[in-house]
């Protein structure tokens, strides 16, 4: 994997590492090894255009998937279809590591424009209003709909 560009981003507080782009995969699937140290929270969304595998590899996150909450451990995992509103959160205050597989390769792409890289020595936080703001307008171009209550009120 030495030819492979292990870049980290920051999207909604969370810290996704690129282990794969869809470049790699002749644009099959994207993966990221994911990482949260707090209380982090996407935003209620549908993708239209590609799916979601998400992996515990340590800690623990909650999957809303069309409403309902899924609890998930080290160990679990669960599929994300396409055109099915869901969200990942961790609000146990702890740190949760994950594996998340797009499929077709599409999220990484996304994650580029959505979010920023991570820089040295970055304290990572709850996303800051320009970060909203590039989420939002970066989704519809990548089929993805952001459906409302994210940020929560403060």
């Amino acid at each position: 994997m030495s030819d492979i560009d292990s870049k980290e981003f920051v999207l909604a507080g969370v810290v996704m590492k690129r282990l794969l782009s869809g470049e790699h995969t002749a644009g099959q699937f994207c993966l990221f090894e994911n990482r949260s140290d707090g209380s982090t929270r996407t935003p209620i969304h549908v993708h239209a255009k590609d799916d979601e595998t998400v992996y515990i590899i340590e800690g623990e996150l909650t999957a809303v998937i069309d409403g309902r909450p899924r609890r998930l451990t080290a160990g679990e995992s669960v599929f994300l279809p396409r055109h099915i509103p869901h969200q990942l959160m961790n609000m146990s205050g702890n740190p949760v590591r994950y594996i998340l597989i797009g499929t077709p390769a599409l999220f990484d792409r996304f994650l580029v424009e959505a979010g920023h890289e991570l820089q040295p020595d970055e304290v990572v936080a709850p996303p800051t209003p320009e970060e909203i703001e590039r989420l939002r307008e970066a989704s519809p171009r990548f089929g993805i709909t952001l459906l409302p209550d994210w940020p929560p009120p403060r």
